[in-house]
C-alpha cells in the first residue's frame, strides 16, 4: 500500500510493504501526473488519492501510535500553517489549526536557509527574537538586519526565535510538547524551543502512522 503526506513543500511517500519511505518536494511530486495512493493527507493529495484523511487526524491518530502517555500535545509546524492537539485520557481533548499570516513562517525560514547557505543543524540559538507577525515582514526585518551589519546568522536566528514563542503560545505554553514535522530537524530550532519547555521531536512521517493506523 502506498501512503502519503503532502504538505505544501515537502511530500512524505510510504510504501507500507518494504517499509520504504521517500521525501521529496511537493513541487516536484504534482509533476507526476501517474503517481498516485491509496490513502492520503494533505492539501495537495487530494485527486490523486483513493482514501483521502484530514491531516488533523491524520496527525492525532499518528500521535497516538507513536506516543503512549495518556496526556500530551503535539503540535506540527509545517511550511504554511500549524496544527495543534491536546489529549486528555488518550482522547482529543483539543483540536486547533493556525493558517494566519503569523504561522507561515517555514517556507520562508526554508528560504532564507537556502539563500544565506545557513546550516541549522549547527546555528547556535539566539536569546533575543524578532516578533513573527507575518513571514513576508518577518524576511523583511531579518533582510533589514543584515544590511545593517547584524550577522545573516544571528538575524535568521532571532527569526526563528519569533516562530518558537508564536508555536509555544499556539500550544498552550505545556510543559511537555511533542513535535511532528520537518523542525524535528532542526537544531537550532529544539535547542531555543527548551529555553520554554520539554520539546519531543516525533519526526517527520507523524502522520503517515496515522494513516497506516486506519
Amino acid at each position: 500500500m502506498l501512503i502519503a503526506d503532502c504538505g505544501s513543500t515537502w511530500t512524505k511517500i510510504l510504501d507500507t510493504g518494504s517499509g520504504k519511505l521517500e521525501i521529496i518536494k511537493t513541487r516536484d511530486m504534482v509533476k507526476r501526473r501517474d503517481l498516485h495512493f491509496d490513502v492520503a493527507t494533505g492539501h495537495s493529495a487530494k485527486g490523486r488519492c483513493a482514501v483521502f484523511r484530514n491531516e488533523l487526524i491524520a496527525l492525532a491518530e499518528g500521535a497516538l501510535a507513536l506516543v503512549p502517555d495518556p496526556d500530551f500535545s503535539v503540535v506540527d509546524v509545517g511550511g504554511r500553517d500549524v496544527k495543534f492537539v491536546r489529549f486528555r485520557d488518550r482522547r482529543v481533548d483539543k483540536l486547533d489549526w493556525n493558517l494566519s499570516c503569523g504561522s507561515s513562517t517555514g517556507a520562508t525560514m526554508e528560504l532564507l536557509g537556502n539563500y544565506y547557505e545557513i546550516d541549522f543543524r549547527t546555528l547556535p540559538p539566539s536569546a533575543d527574537w524578532i516578533n513573527v507577525t507575518c513571514g513576508v515582514f518577518g524576511m523583511e526585518k531579518v533582510l533589514e538586519q543584515v544590511s545593517t551589519g547584524t550577522p545573516a546568522e544571528e538575524s535568521i536566528a532571532m527569526f526563528l526565535h519569533g516562530i518558537v514563542r508564536n508555536v509555544y503560545d499556539f500550544a498552550g505554553r505545556p510543559e511537555t510538547l511533542h513535535l511532528s514535522g520537518g523542525f524535528c530537524e532542526n537544531g537550532c530550532f529544539l535547542k531555543t524551543f527548551a529555553g520554554y519547555c520539554d520539546i519531543k521531536p516525533l519526526g517527520r512521517a507523524v502522520p503517515l502512522e496515522g494513516l497506516k493506523a486506519k
